[in-house]
């Protein structure tokens, strides 16, 4: 059968999932299709568009996305690598936005974090009645601290959200990941919220007591359940503000993520859409060219086990 290519150009083998960590479940994650591409084509014309036959499983190894392509890879990989275009200007927090920040941290690989004893902080920045309105002033703030965290920790994988208060002023939300080296959690609540008081130019002393909440996390479903309620959190923004960026990343390249692609055949790649489809409890609409799911890569090793493909 077919062996398992990676996405990057490195060779690496799929690693068998460790056993020492059942509890990283995405407990919280239904299985879900996050993401389908649709083209006008006859079911032939697909196949002719597959690579001859074939079509492509790419899965983020520890992770919690896998995506199924009928396009050929190496256009894919291209497609990927130019980007989505000029980007509009940007007004709230859309769907699109919170399916992609959600994928984003679906592609960190658990064991792999845990393996190496890392800590993760869930980290909340909020402003006073006195507020700025301007979200590039608040950006600004985020910035000088990030900054202040790197000349104090190092550079630190993170994830970020911004956020609205009930009385109109913005607010962050922060997932850090941090080496087991760090310091205690008093000493990092202490720094971060001087941090913050400074940076907000010292408006008063009850910011400074409950500017900068800080949390540490020590299981992987509560930081699933923490990025789905607060991160990944709908909300309504002020109509007409321009927010720009809501979201982001820090320091991606330190964050535990890999992905591997598996070649298999168009009967199994169709076999594989049937069991997504009805996992995500999605309904057949035409002929789908791309499609992105929320579920476990334990699972996708089993599907691919059971169709008799060999996993080293």
């Amino acid at each position: 059968m077919n062996n398992l290519n990676p996405c990057t150009p490195e060779t690496h083998e799929i690693q068998n999932p460790s056993k020492e960590e059942p509890e990283f479940k995405y407990s919280t994650y239904p299985t879900a299709e996050v993401d389908t591409h649709k083209e006008k084509l006859s079911v032939k014309g697909a196949n002719q568009e597959s690579n001859q036959g074939y079509a492509y499983l790419s899965s983020a190894v520890g992770g919690s996305v896998c995506e199924l392509s009928f396009k050929d890879n190496a256009r894919k990989q291209a497609r990927y690598a130019k980007g989505g275009g000029t980007r509009g200007k940007i007004k709230g927090f859309s769907r699109v936005s919170r399916r992609n920040l959600l994928r984003e941290f679906a592609t960190i690989n658990r064991a792999t974090f845990r393996f190496f004893k890392g800590r993760l902080l869930f980290v909340t920045l909020t402003y006073p009645t006195d507020y700025p309105e301007d979200p590039e002033v608040y950006k600004k703030h985020l910035e000088a601290f990030g900054k202040r965290l790197e000349r104090e920790y190092g550079a630190l994988g993170a994830f970020w959200r911004m956020g609205i208060q009930r009385w109109g002023a913005w607010h962050f939300h922060l997932l850090l990941f941090v080496s087991p080296s760090c310091d205690s959690l008093k000493q990092i609540r202490h720094f971060m919220a001087s941090s913050k008081y400074k940076i907000c130019g010292e408006v008063g002393v009850g910011h400074l007591l409950k500017g900068a909440h800080v949390e540490e996390v020590r299981t992987w479903r509560k930081a699933t359940s923490s990025v789905e309620k607060y991160m990944a959190k709908e909300e309504v923004f002020p109509e007409g503000v321009e927010t720009g960026r809501i979201w982001g990343v820090w320091s991606k390249k330190l964050l535990p993520v890999k992905w591997e692609t598996v070649k298999v055949s168009l009967e199994d790649a169709y076999r594989i859409r049937r069991v997504y489809r009805r996992l995500a409890r999605r309904k057949s609409s035409g002929v789908v060219s791309r499609m992105t799911v929320f579920v476990r890569y334990e699972n996708v090793l089993r599907l691919l086990g059971f169709m008799g493909y060999q996993v080293e």
